[in-house]
């Protein structure tokens, strides 16, 4: 009986990763979610404006995090 247990965890242990490292796919975004327009500053405090950058370019990837040493 013990030895039918082990055999049971361990093939759940193997199923279980194998969900674990299987792509997740996820269908692209409409494009009827745009974003509104903003306008933020940059590091340097220069205002950048959504609609403007992208008249240059196809997209923007807008990145931040907490300023360094706040303790944020």
């Amino acid at each position: 009986m013990r030895i039918i247990k082990i055999i049971l965890v361990v093939f759940m242990f193997l199923v279980l990763s194998i969900y674990a490292v299987a792509d997740v796919q996820q269908p692209p975004a409409p494009a009827s979610n745009a974003a509104t327009d903003f306008t933020l500053p940059d590091q340097d405090g220069k205002l950048w404006t959504l609609s403007e950058v992208l008249k240059n370019y196809r997209g923007v990837v807008l990145a931040f995090y907490p300023k360094d040493d706040t303790g944020l």
